[in-house]
């Protein structure tokens, strides 16, 4: 029986795994010490929750230095990285910041989103600093055992994308790329967005991301619809909501969702998980069922 690297590795390369992979984008703290009953959350306790709960892959973010200018690659740490590697057999996907976080940390959310037209050329300053720094930072995590690459940069909002197509043609999309090919086809690199992004899929695609995470049905984006549009060429990566897991305590609701889940699957490219992350408060006991259901 594969291990969960290998099945995620399988999934990815669109194979039929032995069953649907698993896994979040982000796991809070304050959800690890209610489901232990621990005070402190390190590398044992995050794995010991991964693994209890039966998932396949963890994602790693960094510690950013604090400040108001993009880091510079030296300052960036990502805790436990090799000991994930080594020690777990889960996939481990470093999550790296793209120039919307950066740029909403370092301008604010109302500066930031008027940048591409009010100085097109610090934007595209911006676009720079923010590939530089991750092209660095994947090199070194490769080195350093991850398995994969998610580079998470909010674009778009419930009905479409934050910016002119075009400027993210000429600016973001070409930053994007290049972030992309420092991973050299050693390891895959996906790309998070919330919203409905479904618009500028071709040119993530273009740009070389072998999958996708996070498809809010709310914002419109139809992961069956997509996953046919874009067959073989994309993992899609998400799909459940907080609504999903509170109502999967009606065995009907479960019944439906299950097969829903498993017609998504069919053909591999797919791995389940929320579009939001696992947090405190979560219905952890409906997600359960979700995963015992499949």
């Amino acid at each position: 029986m594969p291990n969960s690297r290998e099945r995620v590795k399988a999934v990815i390369s669109n194979q039929i795994p032995d069953r649907i992979p698993r896994g979040e984008l982000c796991i809070g703290d304050d959800l690890i010490k209610v489901y232990l009953n621990c005070t402190e959350v390190g590398f044992e306790e995050r794995a010991a929750f991964v693994e209890r709960l039966g998932q396949d892959l963890v994602c790693l973010p960094p510690d950013y230095p604090v400040g108001k200018e993009v880091a510079k690659a030296a300052d960036v740490v990502l805790p436990d990285v090799e000991r994930w590697a080594v020690e777990r057999p889960f996939f481990t996907f470093a999550l790296l910041d793209g120039v919307c976080g950066w740029g909403v940390r370092t301008l604010g959310y109302t500066e930031f989103l008027t940048l591409p037209r009010s100085s097109p050329l610090s934007f595209q300053e911006l676009c720079s600093r923010v590939a530089e720094l991750n092209r660095e930072l994947i090199k070194r995590l490769m080195d350093q055992g991850v398995d994969g690459i998610l580079l998470a940069d909010d674009i778009a909002y419930q009905r479409g994308v934050l910016f002119d197509p075009e400027l993210m043609r000429e600016y973001l999309f070409p930053s994007l790329g290049r972030q992309v090919e420092a991973a050299g086809g050693n390891v895959p690199v996906f790309f998070h967005s919330d919203g409905n992004y479904a618009e500028v899929i071709p040119d993530l695609i273009q740009r070389g991301f072998q999958g996708l995470q996070c498809f809010e049905r709310s914002a419109g984006m139809d992961v069956d619809k997509l996953k046919e549009k874009y067959s073989g060429k994309l993992c899609f990566w998400g799909t459940l909501e907080v609504e999903d897991l509170q109502k999967a305590h009606d065995p009907v609701f479960l019944n439906e969702l299950a097969s829903q889940i498993q017609k998504t699957a069919e053909g591999g490219g797919f791995i389940l998980g929320t579009t939001c992350g696992l947090f405190k408060g979560i219905d952890l006991d409906g997600l359960a069922a979700i995963y015992e259901r499949l």
